[in-house]
């Protein structure tokens, strides 16, 4: 292992270990995963009505419920509504509705850590997804799986995957065991990592917030922010999270148990004479330090290096790389603790191997050489 080490937190481990059977995570602490089951108010007055649901994972609307006739005595208007949800099938067949502490308030929940949101269609009313209204209060629906990346002692994160998840909207916590606070190591909300029927696997290089050495004022971000092991995850899916898609998160860290970093080293691609080809870095993860790309004679290559992640590493339109090449120091853009977007000041950790393709190349060959710190 070099000096970039991955640690990865694998759902479905959580999932077994919730279940009580043994648990292949070889992590340190509890791994939990908790149901919340979708309650949804609708404040249902005077009027017949349908009622559409859509899973937030899938961003899949159900069929309308059909005409539901209104009754102005709120438990049997409930159970009218109920009927016409169940009729939907699938997680709505067990779907409960019952008349709200506060008048008018039909109470719709669906089980097994769906988020669920509704669609009223004919004559007023109010949707509530979450919060109080009246008397009554509603919950989001979710699954929340819990566990740790057994980082150990001190480490700075340098990247950051997020795959398996098909899911329009996936929250994410992972903080350190700092004391007396924990510190966040990345926090967001609301990811969108579903394309019908696969995930959209979410790669971000991690810079952390910074203050000013001369005055302890916020100042810009820093290549990396420094955290104590262990790592606690926590992710609230808006669905159950299908075990066979191979759900996870990995965190590339440099941490007391990485190897000392090697000398510089040079890995490049050699001439080739059509693209794609590919090359390795020398390690599995390695901090891209420096890039240098040269045509032998046509001057409209437009290279793309991507990693083997799919990360895009260095890309560039139509160039010409033939004279004396191009030599440049390399950065990346990448996000904070926060997910907010961070400018192209970053160390590019890449993973092995790298692949260079474009367009362009009719003549002659191309090549990419990196200076690698591994």
């Amino acid at each position: 292992m070099g000096a970039y080490r991955p640690y990865t937190l694998r759902v479905n481990d959580i999932a077994r270990a919730a279940d009580g059977r043994p648990s292949e995570f070889a992590g340190s602490g509890p791994n939990i995963k908790t149901i919340t089951n979708d309650v949804t108010i609708i404040n249902w007055t005077g009027t017949d009505s349908t009622f559409t649901p859509t899973r937030v994972d899938t961003a899949t609307a159900n069929a309308a419920t059909g005409t539901v006739t209104f009754n102005a005595t709120d438990a049997t208007a409930a159970a009218s509504m109920q009927v016409a949800i169940r009729a939907l099938g699938g997680i709505y067949a067990d779907a409960t509705v019952v008349a709200g502490v506060t008048a008018d308030n039909m109470i719709i929940t669906v089980f097994g850590g769906y988020d669920i949101t509704w669609i009223k269609t004919g004559g007023a009313g109010v949707i509530t997804e979450s919060g109080a209204a009246g008397s009554d209060t509603a919950t989001p629906g979710g699954t929340v799986f819990t566990g740790y990346l057994p980082v150990k002692g001190l480490a700075v994160a340098k990247r950051l995957r997020i795959a398996g998840f098909a899911d329009n909207s996936l929250d994410i916590a992972i903080t350190d065991l700092s004391t007396p606070a924990a510190l966040t190591v990345f926090s967001t909300t609301a990811i969108d990592t579903w394309t019908s029927p696969n995930d959209v696997p979410y790669d971000r290089l991690l810079t952390a917030d910074g203050v000013a050495g001369e005055d302890g004022a916020a100042a810009a971000n820093v290549s990396g922010g420094t955290f104590q092991g262990p790592f606690k995850v926590v992710i609230t899916a808006s669905g159950p999270i299908v075990a066979s898609k191979g759900a996870y998160v990995k965190l590339v860290v440099k941490d007391q148990s990485s190897t000392p970093a090697k000398k510089l080293l040079k890995r490049g691609s050699g001439a080739l004479t059509v693209l794609p080809g590919s090359f390795n870095l020398g390690d599995e993860y390695v901090n891209v330090k420096q890039i240098f790309l040269q045509a032998s004679s046509d001057t409209s290559v437009a290279p793309t290096l991507t990693d083997a992640d799919g990360l895009v590493i260095y890309t560039k339109t139509s160039t010409d790389y033939t004279t004396n090449g191009v030599r440049a120091q390399l950065s990346h853009e990448g996000v904070d603790q926060a997910n907010n977007a961070v400018a192209d000041l970053l160390d590019v950790i890449a993973r092995s191997p790298v692949t260079l393709s474009g367009s362009g190349l009719g003549a002659g060959t191309f090549k990419v050489e990196c200076v690698v710190e591994a």
